[in-house]
């Protein structure tokens, strides 16, 4: 299309633009047609993909399945064995990774299912495992924790569903101490209760809550840890700094890029999703779980 620099700039000097034939203007043109579709299409990929950044807190899915398989999944969902060994919550706080190797490109993987993980809760052999990589600095983190983890607690109480969690504190030192203090609480197995303390007490805070140790040793005491001189000691220390330091760094090389992240069965979830996007897959995932 012309533009001013089309325009002649002095006497009757005839344009370059003014001189290419009919055919090239055509070619010309579809050329740009055909860029500009290009560049649309390759944008609208890339947004979709963004769209599931947890940081953002936005809904998405990167295994999704069509309105009818995931229907006839769904319907054999009551179909599914119940697990019956539950965890106690006691176990190994130095805990972290995945149950088998990731280089296998199975994700399912990263489902750890071990008895002495005091990081989860429900049965070991469930036939549904939901691995969540979090913060607890992270808003997001604890909208889910106040909004759409208490939905769930009905599949963990009934053996289908085991809740995992992977440390992924990626937002600042207070998320890392948040972090060790978390691991004190499940080095005497209350890792689950200072979980929903702490949550609890973020849930009406604007931001990151930034909390402390003195919060941290307050959510304990609520939580129930009994020798709360050790649980300040430790997370006040580095006796789990490594280990947070590699839970975060395997985090990393699957791929999760924000908090909150899951991955439910084999599908992954990520963001602060409302309880009906959880339940739908859940349900996939148990008729899966039947018919396998």
């Amino acid at each position: 299309m012309p533009n001013q620099s089309s325009r002649p700039t002095s006497g009757p000097k005839k344009s370059v633009l003014s001189t290419i034939s009919p055919v090239a203007w055509g070619l010309l043109v579809l050329v740009v047609i055909l860029a500009v579709t290009i560049g649309f299409l390759l944008a609208d990929r890339a947004s979709s993909n963004t769209e599931g950044n947890a940081a953002a807190g936005e809904a998405s899915s990167t295994a999704t399945q069509s309105p009818t398989a995931s229907q006839d999944l769904a319907k054999d969902a009551d179909k599914a064995t119940p697990g019956t060994k539950f965890s106690d919550g006691t176990g190994d706080p130095m805990m972290f990774g995945p149950g088998g190797d990731t280089m296998s490109g199975d994700i399912t993987v990263v489902h750890r299912r071990k008895d002495n993980d005091p990081f989860a809760v429900g049965a070991v052999d469930a036939p549904v495992v939901i691995s969540e990589f979090s913060d607890f600095e992270c808003p997001f983190c604890s909208r889910h924790a106040n909004v759409t983890e208490p939905t769930l607690q009905h599949y963990v109480d009934k053996g289908l569903v085991r809740i995992e969690w992977n440390d992924y504190p990626v937002n600042g030192p207070a998320a890392v101490e948040a972090a060790k203090a978390g691991r004190a609480a499940a080095a005497q197995g209350k890792f689950a209760e200072f979980k929903h303390e702490l949550y609890s007490a973020s849930k009406d805070i604007s931001g990151h809550p930034e909390f402390g140790i003195e919060d941290f040793m307050k959510f304990a005491q609520k939580a129930g840890v009994k020798d709360l001189k050790k649980f300040r000691q430790e997370a006040t220390d580095d006796t789990y700094s490594e280990v947070i330091e590699t839970a975060t760094s395997y985090a990393s090389q699957i791929g999760i890029s924000g908090t909150p992240a899951f991955v439910v069965g084999d599908q992954f979830i990520g963001g602060a999703q409302p309880a009906e996007a959880f339940d739908q897959v859940i349900q996939e995932q148990l008729g899966k779980a039947a018919n396998a």
